[in-house]
């Protein structure tokens, strides 16, 4: 007699019972592969983006519409400026270099036609530029020309070689691979193309976006990276001290708090996901110890045939497996599906970036859940092999039927 086979004939012969509790098993592991999906793709794109963002302070206006940390760490396209007179209130001693940036939006109302979003404009001073001229070289870009652009990687444009933003055209100098930073959702160009498009579609509501002030004057950031030695949080205190019109942040300091932030916010999450686990392992459980009851008569005929206690086990752990495994390994694709939904659910709520990562990352919380349901297999089975086992073959025939 083959035990595989019947068991797994057995799992088609009771279908309705094992769609069901499939079913039970995919939502579990689905709701634990996108909480674990949240925390594992937001700590990570933390790290990345602290790692590799190159600057260790970040000036930006009081009036900016975001905080630092939704500047740093998403690819919001928002607007905010100062007067380039800022530059000249910053203690300079402790810093090693800095670096001006001025941040536009696409307007896809203005004859945007490569883009049917709209995407973060970064228009970098070339000349003393120290965060992203390293993966431009890494890209092998040498230059960005005045009408020129450099796609982030997930910057998906319709055509290939002449890029159309706002009605102006630009040549596309090169794609950057992913970074796993705000880089792969901008589009960086010259400072000088963005004060032109500023002058060029922004004039109407200068008043508002401007600050009544002509672009060229003005700047959206300074990031600044300190001498070696010396500490991030006094020479943030030195610069506040200047009495400058400005937030001046640490970064390091953001990324703790937004880290945290993570944390409360997956705490959440993982008492919800830890509830669910334990109603399913209950409710699976019940189902399976019944159905083990219900099989008495069949257990004995097949005893009765010779089949060994080890041999029903296995048999019964590959119903098991077949039912809640399958179930989980829908749940898991599901997941990692539906991550990016939820993240953006989240993200409207309270901030939980997410970076851009190999094919490996995303599919690692799929891999964990399917585990997941390979050890609630084991757990629910234990209880009822135990009780299938201590029936003698005169005992199983005395009672029930097979169902």
């Amino acid at each position: 007699m083959n035990i595989n086979k019947l068991g797994f004939y057995n799992v088609l012969r009771r279908r309705n019972k094992a769609i069901l509790t499939s079913l039970l098993s995919a939502i579990t592991i689905c709701v634990f592969v996108i909480i674990f999906s949240l925390y594992f793709s937001s700590n990570k794109a933390v790290e990345i983006s602290s790692d590799r963002m190159g600057a260790d302070i970040v000036i930006l206006p009081n009036d900016a519409k975001v905080d630092a940390k939704e500047l740093m760490y998403t690819g919001s396209p928002v607007m905010g400026f100062m007067n380039k007179k800022v530059l000249d209130e910053i203690p300079k001693d402790n810093i090693e270099q800095y670096t001006t940036q001025f941040f536009l939006r696409t307007l896809t109302e203005y004859g945007c036609c490569t883009f049917g979003e709209s995407y973060r404009v970064l228009g970098i001073d070339y000349d003393s530029d120290f965060l992203v001229k390293p993966w431009l070289d890494k890209n092998n870009i040498k230059e960005l020309k005045d009408n020129e652009v450099i796609l982030g990687s997930n910057v998906m444009p319709d055509a290939e070689k002449t890029i159309e933003i706002m009605a102006q055209e630009f040549k596309l100098a090169g794609t950057l691979m992913p970074t796993g930073t705000t880089l792969d959702n901008t589009i960086i160009m010259n400072m000088n193309e963005t004060i032109r498009l500023s002058n060029t579609f922004f004039d109407e509501d200068a008043g508002d976006y401007f600050l009544k002030q002509k672009p060229e004057e003005l700047i959206s950031a300074v990031m600044i990276k300190v001498k070696d030695g010396k500490n991030v949080d006094d020479v943030v205190t030195e610069i506040k001290k200047s009495k400058i019109d400005a937030q001046v942040i640490s970064l390091d300091t953001d990324k703790k708090e937004l880290k945290k932030n993570i944390g409360k916010v997956s705490k959440i999450l993982a008492i919800f996901g830890g509830a669910t686990l334990l109603i399913t392992i209950i409710s699976l459980f019940g189902i399976f110890n019944a159905m083990s009851q219900q099989r008495e008569k069949e257990i004995g005929y097949l005893r009765a045939m010779g089949v060994t206690k080890s041999e029903l086990t296995k048999m019964y752990m590959i119903e098991v497996m077949l039912i809640i495994v399958f179930g989980g390994t829908i749940g898991s694709i599901l997941g990692v599906l539906l991550t990016g939904t939820m993240h953006n659910m989240i993200n409207e709520i309270v901030l939980m970036p997410q970076g851009s990562f190999t094919i490996l990352d995303r599919i690692i919380p799929g891999f964990v859940g399917i585990g997941i349901s390979i050890i609630i297999g084991i757990v629910v089975s234990i209880i009822p092999i135990v009780k299938i086992n201590k029936n003698e073959p005169k005992d199983a025939f005395s009672s029930g039927g097979v169902r």
